[in-house]
């Protein structure tokens, strides 16, 4: 089986992205968000920042861990961090760097880049917003985080949900 994935140990490491199918990754009933946030997500433009797509391999050393949050601030929605996000220049990484990172995960464990991140940025979280359109209609991004048992697992977050700091989004600056 051909492996994908750069491995620098002990250096900063990067991921070929991978494509990333949500009815095949999550189950049938799933896919990108599609139209406005108060439509039914079935029709208009995918909710994604189309420059993610043209990444083909992502740096961890270069990532921004974004939480958008203003001072005194404790809680915000999804939705709200989107949006914040969205008013920044920075490229929203989405299920294809998502996938590379799971799957690059799987193969490599100990020396995978989520371990790294953990290890040398202590990040135990991470989310990224390709918006998905779960089964019953409702506003979704995948989640990566590194539960207290040690292993790192993936979810996903509802955007209408309140949110904490300690939810980091994976975000590269632009490159213009």
């Amino acid at each position: 089986m051909e492996n994908n994935f750069q491995v620098n140990a002990g250096e900063p490491k990067s991921i070929r992205t991978k494509f990333f199918n949500p009815a095949e990754f999550l189950g049938k009933g799933w896919a990108v968000w599609r139209g406005p946030a108060g439509g039914d997500g079935l029709t208009g433009k995918e909710d994604m920042d189309q420059r993610s797509l043209a990444i083909k391999e992502v740096d961890f050393s270069q990532i921004l861990f974004e939480t958008c949050f203003k001072e005194g601030e404790n809680l915000i929605t999804g939705e709200e961090k989107l949006s914040r996000l969205k008013q920044t220049d920075h490229i929203l990484l989405g299920g294809n760097a998502f996938l590379g990172l799971w799957e690059d995960y799987q193969a490599n464990k100990e020396n995978s880049i989520l371990e790294w991140l953990f290890r040398n940025r202590k990040i135990t979280y991470l989310d990224f917003f390709e918006i998905l359109r779960g089964p019953s209609g409702r506003r979704y991004v995948l989640c990566l985080y590194r539960h207290v048992d040690g292993w790192w697992h993936w979810c996903y977050g509802w955007l209408d949900d309140d949110w904490d700091a300690g939810r980091r989004s994976a975000v590269l600056a632009s490159q213009s």
